[in-house]
């Protein structure tokens, strides 16, 4: 077993013979691992220069191997392939080595480091140890560098420059950088040439330059089109010199050959198969037109034309460089604003011709026939254009109406097909879920219609128990208010009462009052006749008429003073004033009224209480007895003339009114009715206290009622409140519910459901399809209406040939009425598209004649050099012309959509 570096194998399987050069797969190595890789694989480099391949080892370990596998790449000669690298799996660890360096460093470490010496071809050398050196290629004595680790050896060890700190020139390129440029071999860049380059991700940027290496050069790209780090693009070398050159880029991300040689594939299939490569017979060939004619190639026909049925066939290579060109070129005048006059009288090209004029836009066309002087004699032409523009007006508005009511439909039906889409979409995946929602769960369904129909109980329950709790409350609140009524009826009524107690009580206090007074006078009366009977005075008592006669008579004796004796023996009590009068009357009514208690039963009732009753309202017997003496004395004595019975006696005469005297005897009814009043206040003061009382007894009850009710309003409200989520919490449980039976009812449906993979342009052919043969027939609007309705008032002949001239008048300037609204300078600022130039003579020639440029699709019989932009095609096939219409419409709205944005973007500029 040898160990030295440039190993020698042994082979077990071979009985101890060795063999320098032939392997197998399986045979078995003792050897040594005098390298390490990433990853911990171990490096051995054989003596027939086969690198093995042993991973899981450490560096200087003795391990036996098993080759496991051999890699080869191809040789020159095809009989052999040259062996690459083997690899090994490690049998036995024979010896484990116990160098250091393995603990200290690892490939794929990144160490700081400064180059201390200069090693072989332009490397540096750092040591680590006395015995073990790290090379890095590419680097200078003294240069601060970033290594990545490569691989070990025993001794020394490989690494790479990740970044370096030295000092960068003013291009941000390192000297390492530099002497690396030196090195490797330059080829140099060609002036004005295009490359496509990819912008690597690590390549400088300085000002407005990406700065990189291409072919060993040093190359300045200019930034432009939005490129950045990691963009290819197509650049072009402006400028080149020894050590570097400058380019701009052409294009952003270009496509590359191959898919460009596919691009033209496809187009020239496309050309193919609308049949623009049939030309005219070759009789009728124009000389011109040999250029763009298919010629052979091989045999002794070579450069002779290619023919098929006697026809020509046109190169469509060349057909397609000149529609790219003429497309660019009418790119460029749709966005410069101008307008285009379509031309082609030919039937496969007329409606053609029209539809792609009608959606342009900005475009006029010719497709029934091209009158003489169409644009040469102007004025002419718009005599006649004015006699249909009404006309035409009118069938742009009915036609205009007749579009939108189209598009709409047409929108809804789309809306309709993706909606529909989409909610198959929806489905599918719903269904998906489901299905692997069972295939976890098989009883899926089962368990979660238990849990929802257990909760959907537990609410009917929760429910119920609120209902007859709020019912009950209910009942309660009903009996409550109930009460309420009630105890507010009493109320009412107590202050009713007690209303009309307190005016029974006024009057009482009133009449009492008044009582009082009266009996101070009766009083007052009674101790004047005691003091008259004491001084031996008689007391007259006279009728009011004869008293106002004696007064009357005083009076006449005081005017003429004659009889002094006389006034001074008369003395007259006088009359109290009419209300006391009134007052008086009323009490003496009061005895002998039958409505009022009777005098007798008021002193009986009173006789027991005269003890009780204050001394001011007591009469002793003695002075009832004196009384009715006095009473009755007054009665039987006869008045007679006081003024002659004065002057024969001395004694004093009192006269007084019989009223007055009678009220006297009225004093006892009067006491009486006074005590009867005092005992009826305290009755009805003892019955106003208790009604007081009942009130707010009545009044605290109600008080607490209403605490009640609003106690029991808090809680119906909380009771509905709660019903009201309950309510909410059901339906959620419901809608659940549905949603479990609509997912069954899916998984039952699923099978028959296919979603519709057909993309969007697929959809709306389809519409499109659906409209012209169900929407379309029904659209129709009968335009000979427009005729008749302006022919009304004229007669049957003149209303024939009218129309008949109309309908011819349209049918030849119906594509060219809007341009009657443009100058001559306008017009000749068109740009013609011609179809078929044999057929068209007329109208190339007036367009050489006002300067407007022509596009025209010419085929082998045609002459080039009469049009500016030419397209060799077959101008006879619909197909073909359909084809070059159809791509010339694209290009059209396409810079008229960018014309718009621009403009928009300039206008926002200003503002």
């Amino acid at each position: 077993m040898q160990t030295n570096y440039k190993q020698h194998f042994t082979n077990e399987n071979s009985n101890g013979r060795k063999q320098s050069s032939k392997i197998k797969i399986g045979d078995i190595f003792s050897l040594k691992i005098n390298a390490l890789g990433p990853k911990k694989i171990g490096l051995v480099e054989l003596n027939n220069g086969l690198t093995l391949l042993v991973p899981n080892t450490n560096l200087g370990d003795i391990v036996k191997v098993k080759l496991e596998k051999v890699f080869s790449i191809p040789s020159k000669n095809k009989k052999k392939n040259q062996q690459k690298y083997a690899l090994g799996s490690v049998v036995q660890v024979l010896k484990k080595t116990n160098i250091s360096t393995t603990t200290e460093l690892e490939v794929g470490k990144i160490l700081d480091l400064t180059i201390k010496r200069k090693g072989p071809k332009n490397s540096g050398l750092v040591p680590l140890s006395e015995n073990f050196t790290i090379i890095v290629p590419n680097t200078k004595v003294g240069d601060p560098v970033k290594v990545e680790i490569t691989k070990i050896k025993p001794t020394y060890a490989f690494g790479k420059v990740v970044s370096a700190k030295n000092s960068f020139n003013t291009f941000g390129i390192s000297n390492t950088a530099k002497s690396q440029i030196k090195n490797e071999k330059t080829y140099k860049l060609t002036k004005n040439k295009t490359y496509n380059i990819l912008i690597p991700s690590n390549a400088k940027s300085v000002a407005n330059f990406f700065i990189l290496k291409l072919n060993g050069n040093l190359l300045f790209v200019k930034k432009s089109l939005g490129i950045q780090f990691g963009d290819s693009a197509k650049i072009f070398i402006i400028r080149t010199r020894e050590k570097f050159a400058i380019a701009k880029i052409l294009k952003r991300n270009p496509i590359s050959n191959f898919k460009k040689d596919l691009i033209v594939k496809n187009e020239i299939k496309k050309m193919i198969e609308s049949g623009i490569h049939y030309g005219e017979r070759a009789i009728r060939c124009n000389a011109n037109m040999r250029s763009y004619i298919w010629l052979r190639k091989k045999g002794r026909n070579k450069n002779r034309p290619f023919l098929k049925r006697g026809r020509h066939v046109i190169n469509l290579l060349k057909t397609r460089l000149c529609l790219k060109k003429a497309f660019i070129q009418l790119a460029k005048y749709a966005y410069l604003g101008q307008t285009f006059l379509f031309v082609g009288t030919k039937k496969p090209a007329a409606s053609l011709i029209a539809r792609t004029a009608v959606l342009s836009q900005t475009a006029f066309f010719v497709n029934s026939r091209w009158l003489g002087g169409m644009l040469t004699n102007w004025k002419t032409i718009l005599k006649s254009i004015s006699q249909i523009r009404p006309i035409l007006k009118e069938k742009q508005k009915v036609i205009h109406n007749l579009l939108e009511k189209r598009q709409k439909i047409k929108e809804r039906l789309f809306n309709k097909v993706n909606m529909l889409r989409k909610k198959s979409r929806k489905l599918m995946i719903k269904g998906k879920k489901l299905i692997q929602q069972l295939q976890k769960n098989p009883n899926y369904f089962i368990q979660k219609s238990q849990q929802l129909m257990k909760l959907k109980r537990l609410f009917l329950i929760q429910s119920k128990n609120l209902m007859d709790n709020y019912s009950n409350i209910f009942i309660k609140q009903e009996k409550i208010l109930d009460v309420t009524k009630l105890l507010k009826e009493k109320e009412n009524q107590l202050i009713k009462q007690k209303t009309y107690l307190k005016n029974i009580m006024q009057n009482d206090k009133n009449t009492l009052i008044s009582f009082k007074k009266l009996f101070l006078i009766g009083q007052e009366l009674i101790k004047l006749k005691q003091q008259t009977n004491e001084s031996g005075n008689v007391l007259w008592a006279v009728s009011y008429e004869k008293f106002n006669q004696i007064l009357n008579e005083n009076s006449v004796h005081s005017h003429f003073s004659q009889s002094k004796e006389a006034t001074k023996t008369n003395s007259i009590v006088p009359s109290p004033s009419a209300e006391i009068l009134y007052k008086i009357l009323s009490t003496m009514k009061i005895k002998f009224d039958p409505l009022e208690m009777s005098y007798n039963k008021i002193s009986n009732r009173f006789s027991a209480s005269a003890e009780t009753m204050p001394p001011l309202l007591r009469f002793s017997e003695a002075e009832k007895q004196k009384e009715a003496k006095q009473m009755n004395k007054s009665k039987s004595t006869k008045l007679q003339p006081l003024l002659h019975s004065a002057k024969g006696n001395e004694t004093k005469n009192l006269i007084i009114s019989k009223l007055l005297d009678k009220f006297t005897l009225y004093l006892p009814f009067i006491k009486n009715y006074m005590n009867l009043l005092i005992q009826r206040l305290q009755n009805c003061n003892f019955i106003y206290e208790k009604f007081n009382q009942d009130l707010q007894q009545i009044r605290e009850k109600l008080n607490e009622f209403s605490k009640l009710t609003n106690n029991i309003q808090k809680v119906t409200n909380n009771i509905q409140s709660q019903f009201l989520q309950q309510i909410i919490l059901f339906n959620k449980l419901n809608q659940k519910l549905r949603l479990l039976s609509s997912e069954q009812r899916l998984l039952k449906f699923l099978p028959k459901l296919r979603f519709l993979p057909t993309t969007k342009n697929k959809m709306y052919e389809r519409v499109e399809l659906l409209m012209k043969k169900f929407v379309d027939p029904r659209m129709n609007y009968p335009m000979d209406q427009i005729y008749d309705q302006k022919l009304t008032l004229t007669s049957k002949k003149i209303a024939a040939t009218r129309k008949q001239k109309w309908q011819r008048l349209e049918k030849y300037f119906g594509g060219v009425t809007q341009m009657s609204k443009m100058s001559k300078a306008q017009i000749s600022n068109n740009v013609a598209i011609i179809v078929g130039q044999q057929e068209e003579m007329n109208a190339v020639r007036e367009c050489k004649k006002l300067g407007i440029k022509m596009f025209t699709i010419i085929d082998t019989n045609c002459n080039p050099k009469l049009s500016d932009h030419v397209i060799p095609a077959n101008d006879d096939s619909r197909t073909s012309i359909q084809y070059i219409l159809g791509q010339m419409l694209t290009y059209i709205r396409f810079a008229q959509k960018l014309r718009r944005k621009v403009a928009l973007k300039k206008s926002l500029l200003f503002l």
